[in-house]
């Protein structure tokens, strides 16, 4: 079975200016973050904008995405949704492009209770095949998975992996003491507790600014895994720094979009409501990104 760890970015999905799907953006950022040395990618995620595409394009994404990373690393298919007829629905699309996994949060906005979340994915998993990694995200869902649930879930061999994006650490710590001899523990929002999570046992992250820190987020997994942890705090500190801006200015994730195209990669613009960041706010994220040594200092604006 697929054993999911180490360094994961959950990628944007560029479009362009008409908001269209921007497939060669698509390509080339599959490439910029497999040479910063990821081990794994997740698309169609929550910062793959995935409620904006359509069934053809979800499936454009996942078929574009197993193609460019001509197995240089796996790839995780976002398939939330807010039944599991949804669900099964993108998994079998992910199925069919050859994906490694698929990752799938709890339904947004129907607020179930414990026993009907079990029986959703319990159905994924009666009616799919991939691996899943389930994804606890209660700022977008509604919705905190309890460390009960997970643990009953763990039972399950195709459940190889939790995403805890809660930024709650006491229930991170105590999802990996309860359910990390049976699956991998994966934390969201990495570039905020990182460090402290992987003193807890966590054994890898999903993270947005993965592509915007390139090389640098490859070098806090290995600096952090060998121990160092004062140069693990220096760059947690840097982490940050950036996470609050990006996540700061705009609505997610129009600021990572702009980081990445001031890095000269392809994050695109965003789709609607989402709006692209105007001057003045572009203008805070090319600051940031100079302060964080991760775009040389121009003293121009944007």
């Amino acid at each position: 079975m697929l054993e999911l760890k180490g360094v994961i970015p959950a990628l944007t999905t560029p479009f362009k200016k008409n908001e269209e799907l921007d497939i060669f953006g698509l390509r080339n950022l599959i490439d910029h973050v497999i040479d910063d040395g990821v081990h794994a990618l997740l698309v169609n995620g929550c910062t793959g904008e995935s409620w904006a595409l359509d069934d053809d394009e979800r499936s454009s994404v996942f078929e574009v995405s197993v193609e460019q990373t001509a197995g240089r690393c796996p790839v995780i298919a976002g398939c939330g949704a807010t039944s599991a007829r949804k669900a099964i629905s993108s998994a079998r699309q992910a199925e069919r492009a050859g994906c490694d996994a698929i990752m799938v949060q709890p339904p947004w906005y129907v607020l179930p209770g414990e026993e009907e979340i079990e029986a959703y994915y319990r159905r994924i998993l009666e009616e799919t095949e991939l691996p899943i990694v389930v994804y606890n995200i209660p700022r977008r869902t509604g919705i905190s998975l309890s460390v009960a649930l997970m643990d009953r879930l763990a039972d399950e061999p195709r459940v190889i992996a939790l995403k805890e994006s809660s930024k709650d650490f006491v229930l991170l710590s105590e999802m990996i003491r309860c359910i990390a001899d049976r699956m991998t523990v994966l934390v969201g929002y990495a570039s905020v507790i990182g460090l402290p999570a992987f003193s807890m046992g966590a054994v890898g992250y999903i993270d947005s600014s993965t592509p915007v820190l390139g090389k640098r987020s490859r070098e806090f997994y290995d600096v952090v895994m060998s121990g160092d942890l004062i140069q693990g705090r220096k760059m947690q500190t840097q982490m940050v720094k950036l996470n609050r801006t990006l996540f700061g200015v705009g609505t997610f994730p129009a600021g990572v979009k702009a980081a990445l195209e001031l890095l000269g990669r392809p994050g695109g613009s965003p789709r609607e409501p989402i709006r692209a960041l105007n001057q003045e706010q572009r203008e805070q994220i090319r600051l940031v990104l100079e302060e964080t040594d991760l775009l040389p200092v121009t003293g121009t604006g944007v």
